[in-house]
């Protein structure tokens, strides 16, 4: 039987100072700074994600918006909501309010994915139109532009606080 020598010895063994870098290396202290340093940039992206978050529902609920502008299939329908004014609370709900008459619904708002998602399940059928999850394709903290993330519908909705 042949064998196939690539150079290398059978015979070498670890230098042992490189062992003992090795071990001062990965000592208890080492392992505990890795570990405080994981933990910190973990906490750091979860503050961040808080921080969004509470400026989403912050610019949310601070006011009333309208809507200025809806189209669905090429079809301006904003005049359905013009006697129509939200508010946005922080607990996840929303009020569509027409004089006296109010609707309730909820909401959700993803900093991170760019969208808000809204519900009235007892709508008429102007304010029902507005189920959906929305991508927020433009946004100020007077104005959010928004189309339906369900590429199966065709829709642009403009809010504009009051």
């Amino acid at each position: 039987m042949s064998t196939f020598n690539i150079g290398l010895k059978p015979d070498i063994q670890p230098n042992p100072k490189s062992l003992k870098s090795m071990r001062k290396l990965f000592s208890p202290s080492f392992i505990l700074v890795l570990l405080i340093i994981s933990i910190s940039i973990a906490h750091c992206a979860k503050k961040k994600e808080e921080i969004q978050r509470n400026l989403v529902i912050d610019v949310m609920t601070s006011g009333r918006w309208e809507v200025r502008v809806f189209t669905e299939n090429s079809e301006d329908l904003s005049a359905e909501f013009g006697p129509y004014e939200f508010q946005f609370f922080e607990n996840g709900t929303v009020q569509g309010i027409n004089g006296s008459s109010v609707t309730n619904g909820t909401w959700i708002g993803d900093a991170n994915a760019l969208t808000i998602f809204s519900n009235f399940p007892t709508a008429n059928d102007t304010i029902i139109r507005l189920n959906d999850t929305w991508k927020i394709t433009k946004n100020t903290l007077t104005l959010v532009e928004a189309k339906p993330v369900n590429t199966g519908r065709t829709a642009y909705l403009k809010l504009v606080k009051k």
